[in-house]
């Protein structure tokens, strides 16, 4: 399943989320720079409590000191264990580097933030030069992409679909989010949405990695790992069977999939089987480039309960192609 969710800032002053009928997550905007707080975060944030759906808060990335800004967003964030977003993208004169950009999530980091995101839309990805984000996703930090397609009415109504652009790969990563739209009608104005795919738990464990899970047992407590070759050819079906994610005897917990190419760029198509939604996740085009780092096509664990991953060759069918299964006992 998809699911939506809102980023708002003081620009929508005197929303109230209980008349959201389409958000199952917000994201609000906290800070800015060293010089700005938003005024209607700490109601949104109390109003997203209430409501109980997950909330999350989001700083804008100015070209002051990044220990600054991340000590001014943590005295305002007002809960340091939620997930926070870096929104990074020009404004004014200022341009953000990568190097300014990872700045940013290190200071967070060492500030105690719970920073798990990066908007960092491909346009301005491109901008900068097209850098590998490998140094972003070591960090523990997803990606959120944005490209409109266009359309009006509820976000339901605009989201084109879980094999649109906005989920294609870029820098080595795979969109966690993807902001779809502007001008979604929503609690009586226009909002920018974005898609998860997944639940509202997955969403919550894929920003909150290692917490909610029960202790090891006393043996068979080690992560596990699996890795094979897709099989070349033209239309060539690989199945890889993966632990089900977050259920079972065994005790699995998260279970991430990912690919790595060699001599070219293989593109495939990659389908997720879940235990009671059949084929819930499917990526027409994964673009997996052997000059890249390895490339997740959920771009976060996997759902809960996943039994079976297919992996059918696209473009380029005979370019080495190997799967990676990682996954932790709870």
């Amino acid at each position: 399943m998809t699911i939506f969710g809102p980023d708002i800032s003081s620009y929508q002053s005197g929303l109230s989320l209980s008349r959201l009928t389409d958000a199952s997550f917000v994201i609000a905007k906290t800070t800015e720079g060293t010089y700005y707080t938003d005024a209607d975060y700490q109601t949104w944030r109390t109003q997203a409590a209430q409501l109980g759906k997950p909330f999350f808060w989001y700083h804008f990335l100015s070209g002051e000191s990044a220990t600054a800004q991340a000590q001014h967003t943590a005295a305002n964030v007002g809960d340091s264990s939620l997930p926070g977003m870096l929104d990074a993208e020009p404004a004014g004169s200022f341009s953000p580097s990568l190097d300014q950009i990872l700045a940013y999530i290190d200071a967070a980091h060492a500030a105690g933030l719970n920073l798990r995101l990066l908007y960092l839309p491909q346009w301005y990805w491109a901008q900068i030069g097209s850098p590998g984000l490998s140094a972003v996703a070591n960090r523990g930090v997803s990606l959120v992409s944005s490209v409109y397609p266009g359309g009006s009415g509820g976000p339901a109504n605009i989201y084109p679909g879980d094999g649109a652009a906005g989920w294609q790969p870029y820098g080595g990563m795979t969109p966690l989010i993807y902001q779809f739209t502007n001008q979604a009608s929503d609690g009586g104005q226009p909002l920018d949405y974005n898609a998860f795919r997944g639940t509202a738990s997955d969403l919550i464990s894929a920003l909150n990695p290692g917490t909610g899970t029960p202790s090891p047992s006393e043996d068979d407590d080690m992560p596990a790992f699996a890795t094979g070759e897709v099989a070349t050819g033209a239309g060539a079906v690989t199945i890889v069977l993966p632990p089900p994610a977050n259920i079972g005897s065994a005790g699995w917990g998260n279970v991430w999939f990912s690919l790595g190419a060699d001599f070219g760029t293989a593109h495939v198509r990659v389908a997720i089987f879940t235990h009671g939604e059949g084929w819930s996740h499917i990526y027409q085009d994964v673009v997996v480039d052997a000059a890249a780092d390895r490339v997740n096509p959920f771009g976060g664990p996997l759902p809960s309960g996943v039994q079976k991953i297919s992996v059918a060759r696209r473009a380029n069918p005979d370019t080495p192609l190997a799967y990676l299964i990682e996954a932790t006992h709870r």
